[in-house]
């Protein structure tokens, strides 16, 4: 696998929670997932989980994380302020677009098992893949903070004692093409090793009318090294290393409000003046320890480390002179190691405990640079942050059969120590706008006294019973908490809008079904929810000022997906995600009335075939996804923008076609596959900024198709 931010427009096919045909085989196939930290069948843990297994991630080829989008119940996410490297994922309707290291996210990424802090650069590359699972709804007690929304786990493929190794390539429209290279081998009778690597070249698929050029390029370099030991019959140690770098001459917006100047009523059609670029470079690795201390008893090490390099320039106006430019340098560095142990006390007493210790420390440099029209004076902020977190935790869980009801009781302690200093200087004189750590600390803001050196603790329980209606009828209902961290308004440019920002906190009930029908050719699961949030984060802006906005808020739901293998080569499936939100209590007014990338209906359909032709088989898939019109923005525009056309805000339903055709043979040796993404190219926006007179939106993909080769070796 090569880990990296990768551009939307390198993906080939999407892919969703199921599994590929298997020729000869009435049945699905099993899939394992870690959902509660030890494996288990999808179909008996008591988790709205989505899995997507080897097969199908090389078949439908989900080559970022990004690719989950859409293909999995009430998730939704945008590349973040326009970054091909960065993801902001809202799952049931709960997210954040704030990547700046003074906020946390609400939709926790692990890479195995490591939880992954920034969005800077966190849309990996899923090129050697074992699985991916996506757990939706809180996971505050085994996952712990930052997890309000759900997590995401990517599990890769560990290193084996076979020598083998695989060469893919493509060629498609906008003269991309794409470069993957991977190899495992024996190094010795215990120690073995897996390496990839992965290059992506090609245009731009934005037209920048003032540039007179595309924008938006595609330059990507990235690799993993990983190595396994087999140290004895009772203990394992795995190690991966990885790096990648993207660099684009920019992802720009699209003003679409008409009120600057006219639209250009396509937004892949861009006027800003502003050579644009983006640069984003990460490395890392993990560190694995399993031992098998006896049959029963199972004792983890996970050690994590990750270094992450984010560099900006960007118009958010898009006007041929800019309004506003946006630079940005974030430097992170993160050091996690978690302790676990798991296993049986009796034949009906399951157990999992561990602790878990976390620290990051950030440097910011920010630029706002504003003008009020193309010819007034630009004026100017400069901000140096540093942002340093360390958190503790410890967690458990217990499981208690009686006959075919499983009683379940979990829970987390967290304890975290949040600091910061910022200097700001300025081209507008006086205090509010040039200022330092102390100025803010002795003169408060808002009203309130701003504490640089914040503590949080919590504990987030879990409280859930599972019943084992029949063998193929699993059902389970829970309560969950969880919590965010509380941080400040990283983007404020004056010291009196500075803001402690509290903690966000959900409790949520879930009932859900689970039934494998037809002698596992059918696979349904279905779950129900409700969530009550308190201090529910939003960034937002007002009179050109970012701000936070916190509320109260109830988001109820349903999902289903639905699997079935109609023949040994035929699979058909449908996903169906359903949200209804609202605020509760008073909410401030600059607050829209419902959340933002929160569509009511979700929906998603298709087949994929693996039919046995001559010597080889006949691929083809195709599925075809529905997403109703939702907020791109938690404002109200009416207060914080009155100048904008109602509508700017919204996205619009909008509907995706996907496909691929193609042929494996020689016992899978080789396989030729074209496929298309947006096949229809739908013309839709992602995200946006609205500030003033300007609603400028991040257009979603537009027509990518590509002709791929591959070959085993």
């Amino acid at each position: 696998m090569v880990l990296a931010g990768l551009p939307l427009a390198a993906l080939a096919m999407p892919a969703l929670a199921q599994d590929a045909p298997a020729s000869g085989t009435g049945a699905l196939d099993e899939v394992m997932v870690t959902a509660q930290r030890r494996e288990q069948g999808i179909q008996t843990v008591p988790v709205a989980v989505t899995a997507i297994d080897p097969a199908t991630i090389e078949r439908r080829q989900v080559v970022d994380s990004k690719a989950l989008v859409y293909n999995v119940p009430n998730l939704t996410g945008n590349s973040n302020v326009g970054q091909a490297t960065a993801n902001s994922f809202f799952m049931r309707g709960i997210g954040t677009t704030e990547n700046l290291a003074t906020a946390d996210t609400s939709v926790g990424l692990y890479l195995d098992d490591v939880y992954i802090a920034r969005q800077g650069a966190n849309n990996f590359n899923l090129a050697d893949v074992e699985r991916i699972e996506v757990l939706r709804g809180p996971q505050g007690t085994l996952y712990g903070r930052n997890t309000n929304g759900g997590a995401i786990k990517i599990v890769t493929k560990k290193p084996g004692p076979d020598t083998e190794g695989s060469l893919r390539a493509s060629y498609g429209n906008h003269d991309r093409w794409d470069l993957r290279l991977s190899g495992n081998t024996a190094l010795t009778d215990t120690l073995y090793a897996r390496a990839n690597f992965l290059t992506q070249q090609g245009d731009g698929y934005l037209r920048n009318s003032t540039l007179g050029k595309d924008v938006n390029d595609l330059d990507y370099m990235g690799g993993r090294i990983a190595l396994r030991q087999i140290a004895s019959e009772a203990v394992e140690i795995n190690l991966a290393l990885d790096y990648s770098r993207d660099v684009t001459n920019g992802n720009y917006t699209s003003d679409i409000a008409g009120v600057l100047r006219p639209s250009t009523g396509d937004v892949r059609n861009v006027v800003s003046g502003l050579e644009a670029r983006g640069e984003a470079k990460t490395w890392g690795g993990a560190l694995h320890v399993d031992w098998s201390m006896s049959d029963s008893l199972q004792f983890k090490s996970i050690t994590g480390y990750r270094s992450t390099d984010q560099d900006l320039n960007m118009d958010l106006s898009d006007q041929p002179v800019p309004l506003y430019n946006l630079l940005q340098l974030q430097e992170s560095e993160q050091l996690s190691q978690e302790f676990q142990l798991s296993g049986e006390l009796t034949e009906r007493l399951n157990f999992v405990t561990g602790v878990y210790y976390f620290d990051e420390s950030s440097d910011v440099l920010i630029s706002d640079r504003v003008r009020a029209t193309p010819v007034a004076v630009q004026n100017q902020w400069n901000k140096d942050y540093t942002v340093d977190v360390e958190s503790y935790a410890v967690f458990g869980q217990v499981e208690y059969d009686i006959g075919p009801v499983t009683l379940i009781a979990a829970g987390r302690y967290t304890w975290e120590d949040r600091g910061f200093t910022v200097v700001q200087t300025s081209t507008l004189p006086g205090p509010l706008f040039n200022y330092t750590t102390a100025d803010l600390v002795a003169l408060g803001a808002l009203g309130q006294p701003i504490d640089v050196d914040r503590e949080f603790s919590k504990f987030t329980p879990k409280l859930g019973v599972n019943w084992q209606v029949t063998d193929n009828l699993f059902a389970y209902a829970s309560f969950t908490e969880g919590f965010r961290s509380g941080g400040w308004t990283g983007r404020a440019l004056r010291s009196d809008q500075f803001v402690n920002v509290d903690p966000e906190n959900v409790e949520s009930w879930e009932v859900g079904l689970k039934a494998t029908l037809l002698d596992g050719r059918i696979r349904w699961n279905t779950s129900l929810f409700t969530m009550d949030y308190t201090d529910l984060f939003n960034t937002l802006t007002v009179a050109g000022v970012y701000t936070v906005a916190t509320a109260d808020a109830v988001i109820e739901g349903a999902e289903t997906e639905f699997t079935l293998r109609a023949t040994p080569w035929l699979d058909l499936f449908v996903n169906l995600g359903y949200l209804d939100t609202k605020y509760e209590g008073d909410k401030p007014v600059n607050l829209a009335d419902e959340l933002q990338r929160a569509p009511q209906m979700q929906a998603k359909a298709g087949f994929s075939v693996d039919h046995p032709i001559a010597s080889g088989s006949l691929l083809v898939n195709a599925d075809v996804v529905y997403t109703d019109n939702y907020l791109v923005t938690p404002a109200n525009l009416a207060i914080t923008a009155p100048l904008l056309p109602p509508g700017v805000d919204t996205t619009g339903d909008f509907t995706l076609v996907n496909a691929s055709v193609g042929y494996r043979w020689n016992d899978a040796k080789y396989e030729v596959i074209a496929s298309c993404t947006n096949c229809f190219d739908e013309n839709y926006f992602e995200g946006g900024t609205y500030i003033g007179a300007y609603a400028a939106v991040w257009s979603g993909a537009p027509r990518f198709y590509k002709l791929g080769f591959g070959v085993k070796f």
